[in-house]
């Protein structure tokens, strides 16, 4: 109980640093361009307990501009409780490289991973944990790397005018072998309820690696699609 009235505390902490240290690298930077996350994401219930995860990424390095990678993940969830669920699947990534001016590396890589989520409500919102394990591997290439990397994100969601809301989390990604700090994301945006069903999302992403930082405008479509449901059923062909 304690933990969960700290987390809303801790979150806004961590978003006043990162947003803290941003303006002073803007600043200080002769090129602070901002690139593009569109996600398009939601579930698919196809039982009580069972649902289909889908997720599908384009991120570009420049503002709908500079191809950096597309990104397609699925699988299973069994939902445990209302509060907490299991989910294992795969995904699929396809990215560029650029070395030089005309230098252009595309790269496609396949990950398997399995992830916990534990939900709780806190003053009238509601704190979302999540804990994923990933396998990372190279495809069509000669060089086989692998990695396994430990993700832990922290996530805060509150209403705050009608089907307005505010959406913020912050997501460390570890590594299991090398150096442990792989990357650190950071989410603060709105979003509206447009129907029961379909939500809609912008803000400030930042990813925070090692010896660099990139800012981004975060664009999501979320949708949720219940089988189970007679009236859906009756109109099935």
């Amino acid at each position: 109980m304690g933990y969960t009235k700290c987390g809303p505390r801790l979150l806004c902490s961590i978003v006043f640093l990162v947003l803290f240290y941003q303006s002073n690298y803007a600043q200080n930077s002769e090129e602070n361009e901002y690139g593009s996350w569109l996600v398009l994401c939601g579930s698919t219930k196809i039982h009580e307990n069972w649902s289909i995860p889908t997720v599908g990424i384009v991120r570009h390095h420049n503002m709908l501009d500079k191809y950096g990678f597309f990104f397609f993940r699925t699988g299973a969830s069994y939902g445990i409780s209302k509060a907490s669920s299991f989910t294992g699947g795969f995904a699929l990534l396809n990215s560029n490289s650029y070395l030089e001016s005309n230098d252009v590396i595309n790269q496609n890589q396949i990950w398997f991973y399995g992830e916990y989520t534990l939900k709780s409500k806190f003053n009238h919102g509601l704190i979302a944990q999540r804990l994923r394990l990933e396998n990372r591997r190279l495809i069509n290439t000669d060089n086989h790397k692998v990695n396994n990397r430990l993700r832990y994100r922290l996530q805060y969601l509150k209403p705050i005018y009608k089907d307005i809301y505010l959406n913020v989390f912050d997501e460390i990604f570890l590594n299991l072998k090398g150096t442990a700090f792989n990357q650190n994301r950071i989410f603060v945006g709105i979003g509206r309820q447009l129907t029961n069903n379909l939500k809609m999302e912008i803000g400030y992403l930042n990813r925070k690696f090692k010896n660099s930082s990139e800012d981004m405008v975060r664009l999501g479509l979320t949708f949720n699609i219940d089988l189970t449901k007679k009236d859906m059923a009756l109109h099935t062909d």
